[in-house]
């Protein structure tokens, strides 16, 4: 694939672990589980025993796994190119999951096995061979799985870890059907099927914690905590704040992005400088691959600013447009405003790209201070939607989760109009508005930040909410 000219060298992330040596370590476990498949299925075969045949099976699904792990971190070891910039980690997770459903599947034919076992009352002919048999396969597979889990960790490859568990489980296996060879040889045959059937349970247990550990990643669930990152960021001299920051990927690989704000009175290339040192200083993190910084200007009051926000919305009612967001930039001197334009949901792109063309042409003629003018289409819908008030225990956590955070921030207090309401489109997640008092005299900057503060806590405390607002107040001054 040819890579566009626009893209620099440093453009796509940067895989730090070794896959070569993960690729080794799953070749050298690959066979280690096909000698211990060879092993059981001779002796189950020699002796007619049906629960050694079917733990010889097990064994195979660990081998089979193994290739399965090894297409897949061939696939994963692809360098980034243009149509994936973060790499092609996620197909290593899509591989260890299907290891997860590897495992169910030899649960179920063990489960079914064993129901099988206890209604037909046959039970196998042992010997000392079977046994010896069993337990140079079963110290295969305890070698196999300590090995390979320790180099997973050691290579951060969650492939590895998963594919480990499967061996374990494995072992589990191998030691129930040989304790129930030895509860058989006692005189209780059933006891092979009735071990065979818990470790199942075992199988299933561990196919689910592979599940929980790799599902997050699929679905883009924050992979450092982003106080972590904002620390980093903000010990970099220059910046003046920061927001938006995120963090998605595997283990080991996380890509971050984030908004920082510099003084509008530094340079380009300044400001450029301390965007590179905040990357710099997050990519020194082991468990981080990419980061990517937006540079925004800080936002200062203006003395003109509200003659220019007026003129702004005058020309947008006009225009039948609705201006949801505006902010006006003083870089080096030179204004500029950023605007966030509602236009009605019936419109076609084109129709409201004519709109927008025709604001920017108005604002520039009525304010030539401006020297550029950067638009972002919305769509402003003025419909009313119908929404429900939460059940009273759901209000009930909400509430207690936003007294505790607000008895631990001094400048708020009284929290109080807690509206949490779900919509009836059939959307689970809740929507939550409350009001909080603080001082009269705090500055509006600092507002700003314990409002997205706490905003930003309730979301990390509390699950399936799509949106908190926050409004500040002074006490009443009766």
């Amino acid at each position: 694939m040819i890579k566009p000219d626009w893209i620099d060298e440093g453009y796509f992330a940067t895989e730090k672990r070794d896959l070569t040596r993960i690729r080794w370590v799953l070749i050298v476990t690959m066979l280690l589980n096909f000698l211990a498949t060879g092993v059981k299925l001779a002796a189950g075969l020699a002796i007619g025993s049906l629960s050694v045949v079917a733990d010889g099976l097990d064994s195979l699904f660990d081998g089979v796994s193994n290739i399965v792990g090894l297409a897949g971190l061939y696939t994963a070891s692809k360098p980034p190119d243009a149509q994936h910039p973060y790499g092609h980690r996620k197909y290593e997770t899509i591989a260890a999951l299907s290891i997860s459903f590897l495992l169910f599947l030899t649960c179920w034919q063990i489960l079914q096995t064993a129901w099988n076992r206890l209604g037909s009352g046959e039970f196998p002919a042992i010997n000392l061979w079977t046994a010896g048999a069993m337990l140079l396969s079963m110290l295969i597979q305890v070698g196999t799985s300590i090995y390979e889990l320790r180099q997973g960790k050691r290579l951060n490859s969650e492939i590895l870890v998963a594919d480990a568990l499967h061996t374990r489980a494995s072992v589990l296996v191998s030691a129930s059907v040989l304790g129930g060879l030895g509860l058989v040889v006692a005189g209780f045959p059933q006891a092979d099927a009735l071990l065979a059937g818990l470790v199942a349970l075992v199988i299933a247990k561990i196919g689910v914690d592979i599940l929980r550990e790799n599902l997050p990643v699929l679905v883009d669930q924050a992979a450092l905590d982003p106080n972590r990152i904002a620390v980093i960021a903000k010990s970099v001299e220059g910046v003046e704040s920061l927001h938006r920051v995120r963090s998605r990927g595997p283990v080991g690989s996380a890509a971050i992005d984030l908004h920082i704000q510099v003084s509008p009175r530094k340079s380009l290339q300044e400001a450029t400088a301390v965007a590179d040192e905040v990357r710099r200083r997050l990519l020194a993190l082991n468990e981080v691959t990419d980061v990517t910084v937006h540079l925004e200007p800080y936002r200062q009051d203006d003395s003109d600013a509200g003659d220019i926000f007026a003129a702004i919305r005058q020309a947008a009612q006009e225009l039948d447009l609705v201006i949801h967001e505006a902010w006006v930039y003083s870089i080096d001197g030179n204004l500029t405003t950023e605007l966030h334009v509602g236009v009605k949901p019936a419109l076609t792109l084109g129709e409201a790209h004519k709109l927008v063309d025709q604001l920017e042409k108005e604002i520039r003629l009525r304010l030539p201070q401006l020297r550029d003018v950067h638009t972002h289409i919305e769509l402003a819908s003025k419909d009313v939607r119908l929404s429900d008030h939460a059940g009273s225990e759901t209000v009930a956590a909400v509430r207690r989760e936003v007294e505790r955070i607000v008895a631990k921030m001094p400048a708020l207090s009284h929290p109080h109009n807690l509206i949490v309401r779900k919509e009836r489109s059939g959307d689970e997640r809740f929507f939550i508005s409350l009001e909080c008092t603080v001082r009269p005299d705090i500055p509006i900057g600092e507002a700003h930040d314990l409002t997205s503060s706490l905003e930003g806590e309730l979301h990390r405390r509390l699950q399936d909410v799509a949106e908190i607002t926050v409004h500040l107040e002074p006490p009443d001054q009766d």
